[in-house]
């Protein structure tokens, strides 16, 4: 992605710049926190839609209506009125961040909001925080006014940081996604606009959704010195899954690109089918999985007959559920494929705490696999200790993280949104030809 975002220095305060990112994360707080208020509500009421239809051979096909329409419609709004709003966005607000270029925002807001809670609706296996983050940098852009281009793009960049925070709850770790991911270079126009931004964000999405911890961790100790091979292992292995997961997403999206001949709404109905498919024989791997992953780091270990097809499942139904093109993000699938790889560590090692390990070794495969992926491991601690509001367990999670994030460079795996931002890139030439 070259050498990220640079701002000039300036030992001047930008007030008119400082008072828009205050607006700016207070609107992505209001708008991300009621697109996780509609999510939240949506996920209860999906699976009772499962439990009532799923028992039957019509009740399953009413099912898999349901979920084709839902995923459908939400790939034709997002074709017919504002295609870039299709998948995460990040990358996109990457590269408006590098070319200086603005979001169309009137459009992306509505069709990013619906679509999303749409793809959500239908089971598919995606987060909201990615349709948060193009959120917040959207609602960045409408209120940008006439800045002059270096405080614009700082803008843009406090945006996305707000979306994040209003995602997880998380300001630390919006501000360090900034640094990290956006490559924003750290200075007074970056800080003066990006702490405002996601302060204020965190500040109106507590107010709507409370503050308590995403992931609530059970009491215990850290683990002992001892063990701390066995972490190094799972970032190994979550390294692994992190490459297969970026190679997976980018294979899909080729897949589904060749299908040309079949309109875009029906690509996405069909796997709206296989959601449904999945959702009466697993119903843990459909959605963003944010209670199977609260479930995995509270309760004892899972047999590997259960965790094995977990992992798997849950691996396929988000690539194809990204490959569709419908807006959703990959944060929480990432998120619960390393709790669930985890799990699988804690069940086969038993014999070295295994049980009181479990909370340990799924945090840290949560932390090693998005670092994998992303390669972006401060954001990725950062993250993981606001979702728990606990730090005992950083030592053990930093060893995942690093195990994670070599592994993936030594198999010259590229970092998700660069790969996904040059796919993109390239369309783009190709389109103009």
């Amino acid at each position: 992605m070259g050498g990220g975002v640079q701002f000039q220095r300036s030992r001047r305060l930008n007030i008119q710049a400082i008072l828009r990112a205050t607006v700016a994360g207070a609107l992505a707080g209001l708008v991300g926190g009621s697109y996780r208020w509609v999510l939240n509500h949506i996920e209860p009421w999906r699976h009772a839609l499962i439990a009532r239809l799923g028992g039957s051979l019509l009740g399953w096909t009413e099912l898999a209506a349901v979920f084709a329409i839902g995923a459908g419609l939400s790939r034709w709004l997002t074709v017919r009125f504002v295609p870039e709003a299709a998948g995460s966005g990040i990358q996109h607000v990457e590269e408006r961040l590098a070319s200086g270029g603005e979001l169309r925002w009137k459009r992306l807001l509505p069709v990013k909001y619906v679509a999303g809670v749409l793809a959500l609706a239908a089971g598919l296996s995606l987060g909201r925080e990615g349709p948060t983050v193009h959120l917040g940098a959207a609602l960045a852009t409408a209120v940008r006014g006439r800045l002059a281009a270096l405080p614009r793009r700082a803008l843009l960049a406090a945006g996305a940081a707000a979306g994040l925070t209003a995602a997880f709850s998380a300001p630390i770790a919006g501000a360090v996604f900034a640094l990290e991911e956006l490559r924003v270079a750290p200075n007074l126009l970056m800080l003066s606009t990006g702490l405002p931004a996601v302060l204020g964000s965190y500040l109106l999405t507590t107010a709507l959704l409370g503050s308590e911890p995403m992931f609530v961790l059970p009491a215990l100790a850290a683990p002992s010195h001892a063990v701390l091979p066995l972490f190094a292992a799972l970032g190994v292995a979550a390294g692994i899954l992190g490459v297969a997961f970026n190679r997976g997403l980018l294979g899909g999206l080729a897949a589904f690109k060749a299908m040309r001949p079949v309109p875009d709404p029906l690509r996405a109905a069909a796997v709206g089918v296989f959601a449904a498919v999945v959702a009466c024989w697993l119903p843990a791997a459909i959605g963003n999985g944010e209670p199977i992953a609260q479930a995995l780091i509270r309760d004892p270990p899972s047999p590997l007959t259960v965790l094995a097809p977990l992992l798997v499942t849950k691996l396929v139904l988000t690539v194809v559920s990204y490959g569709c093109g419908v807006p959703g993000g990959i944060f929480a699938p990432q998120l619960v494929l390393g709790a669930t790889l985890g799990a699988i560590f804690c069940s086969l090692a038993p014999h070295v705490g295994g049980g009181t390990l479990g909370p340990a070794l799924a945090t840290a495969g949560m932390v090693g696999v998005f670092s994998a992926s992303v390669r972006a491991p401060l954001t990725g601690l950062v993250l993981i200790v606001e979702l728990t509001h606990s730090g005992q367990l950083l030592l053990t999670q930093s060893i995942a993280a690093l195990g994670g994030y070599l592994t993936a460079a030594a198999l010259r795996d590229r970092p998700i949104y660069e790969a996904l931002r040059e796919r993109d890139d390239q369309r783009a030439a190709t389109a103009t030809i």
